[in-house]
């Protein structure tokens, strides 16, 4: 970081511009990589894509650094990723109770809604690990279990697009 009248400049740019610069921007400040990502979404969705991957790792970077640090921080996301899941399996519910025909939109739309869901705890939150308990770890396997089955009404629907199983590895099928 630079010192003297040279600190000052940059100082003047930022509050100027609005830009900061990158040597200041820790990767654990993923507000600042978000606004970046949001105002490249219009103009650049490829650097967007770039940036907000950069948003993810930074997010899960401080998220497990406050995991290493606080075990009550182990306690709230035990919780939510117990909303996610819930939230989720509701959903497989109201397709059953629902009872749509295999392939038509509205078995479709609930399909990819609580398979968007599965892949946030399967892809994020499954990378995180809590030291103070194995909480985390432990749900592991019941987040795969559940994402196995919505896998299952995904390929009835047959959709055209590429799914991703439990470990965020392409499917087979």
């Amino acid at each position: 970081m630079p010192t003297g009248p040279l600190k000052g400049a940059v100082v003047r740019q930022m509050l100027c511009s609005g830009v900061i610069p990158r040597y200041l921007i820790a990767m654990s400040d993923w507000k600042i990589l978000m606004n970046e990502a949001m105002k490249l979404e219009g103009n650049e969705p490829i650097a967007a894509f770039a940036k907000f991957r950069e948003c993810i790792d930074a997010a899960l970077d401080s998220t497990q650094s406050s995991l290493n640090q606080n075990p009550a921080v182990g306690v709230a996301m035990e919780s939510v990723y117990g909303a996610l899941a819930a939230y989720a399996q509701q959903v497989m519910m109201e397709l059953r109770a629902e009872d749509p025909g295999a392939g038509g939109v509205d078995h479709a739309f609930r399909s990819g809604q609580a398979y968007g869901v599965s892949c946030v705890l399967n892809h994020l939150f499954d990378s995180m690990r809590d030291p103070n308990a194995g909480t985390l770890a432990a749900l592991d396997a019941f987040s795969d279990q559940m994402h196995d089955e919505i896998l299952e009404t995904c390929k009835q629907v047959d959709l055209a697009m590429i799914l991703l199983d439990a470990k965020g590895d392409y499917c087979a099928e």
